[in-house]
């Protein structure tokens, strides 16, 4: 497949409009567009990368225009569910999740200036082009769409309350205000793994914490820290780490029972009640790696409900005896229904 000749045109544009200012010095070694020209050059040059991201968006095998459409709605529902304004995300996701087109812009950023540059000629261009949009979109598409499975997932807890988890004095977890929602964005304490979020919920009549933990992070809640003392200090979190997210559970008595799923200066773990997790498509170590990582989780967990484990797509199927123990598969799709229906067979407050 090769990039729209639409793009051509544009392209032949700049060269002109470079050729007819002798100010613009574009080698393979400089770059000096001076102010007054340039409004008009990046112009031009957005309208080539325009061109070149309409055509293969759609091209692409990936949905991310209905991603898109079904993010931007449940986001707004989310968003008023738990009363806050803005669900957080780091731009190049919160880009492609609400202009996709204007995401994969920004993918074809470098590799336009290379071809100006005389760096690359046109068909090593389109090579580039056609790389840089597929990788861009497969690994946005994905974190983007757990994102929406996890707000569907909210949703369906039908929650009445929302608290942020913060940590008191005595290194405790409590319940704060929720000012905003960003995935992973947890109260950070060094040695402490605590829930981002509790809501009060309608459909289980119980308080349920949820923490949207970065998945490969599950694989740290075994490490035990030594150290003369435990460390009091709370900056930073991971709530800009643009990776693959883990859902865990846990359906509370009270305000004082909020889980530290993973200790790592004491060593302890407390078992979430449900676990929810996806499978990465696009994994190089294929099945294997995906269902090896979903083992290792479950042992490290123990969840009591066991696991939904969700793919993207809605026809997905795999060799049965690969899928561990006290795993359901959900070929999810873009069908929250499949989702509800997992949560209802599988949790039993």
């Amino acid at each position: 497949m090769t990039v729209s000749t639409d793009w051509k045109k544009e392209y032949a544009r700049l060269r002109e409009y470079i050729a007819a200012n002798a100010e613009i010095v574009i080698t393979k070694n400089e770059i000096s567009i001076p102010q007054p020209v340039r409004d008009e050059f990046y112009r031009i040059f957005d309208d080539i990368r325009g061109a070149v991201a309409a055509k293969h968006l759609d091209a692409l095998p990936v949905k991310a225009r209905t991603l898109s459409e079904r993010y931007t709605s449940i986001e707004k529902e989310a968003a008023k569910l738990l009363g806050v304004e803005k669900i957080g995300m780091p731009v190049d996701l919160d880009v492609f999740l609400h202009k996709p087109e204007e995401g994969l812009i920004r993918a074809v950023y470098n590799c336009l200036f290379n071809l100006i540059q005389g760096k690359i000629d046109e068909a090593e261009f389109e090579r580039l082009a056609e790389e840089s949009a597929s990788a861009y979109v497969n690994e946005l598409f994905r974190l983007g769409y757990e994102r929406w499975a996890g707000l569907e997932l909210i949703k369906l807890l039908e929650p009445e309350e929302a608290f942020f988890v913060g940590i008191d004095e005595d290194l405790k977890p409590c319940l704060c205000e929720l000012e905003t929602v960003s995935f992973g964005s947890q109260c950070h304490h060094p040695t402490m793994r605590i829930p981002e979020l509790v809501v009060r919920s309608r459909r289980f009549n119980s308080l349920v914490a949820v923490k949207m933990s970065v998945s490969m992070e599950i694989d740290e809640y075994l490490v035990h820290i030594r150290l003369p003392g435990r460390p009091k200090r709370r900056t930073g979190d991971t709530s800009l780490a643009l990776d693959s997210r883990a859902f865990l559970l846990s359906f509370i008595k009270s305000e004082k029972d909020i889980p530290v799923y993973a200790d790592i200066y004491d060593g302890n773990r407390t078992p979430p009640d449900w676990l929810v997790e996806f499978v990465n498509m696009d994994a190089r170590g294929g099945y294997e790696e995906n269902f090896g990582r979903i083992q290792r989780h479950m042992e490290i967990l123990n969840p009591k409900f066991g696991c939904a484990l969700i793919a993207p797509i809605d026809d997905f199927e795999v060799d049965g005896e690969m899928i561990p123990e006290n795993v359901r598969l959900v070929s999810l799709g873009f069908d929250p229904a499949k989702l509800d229906d997992a949560m209802e067979s599988m949790i039993c407050v």
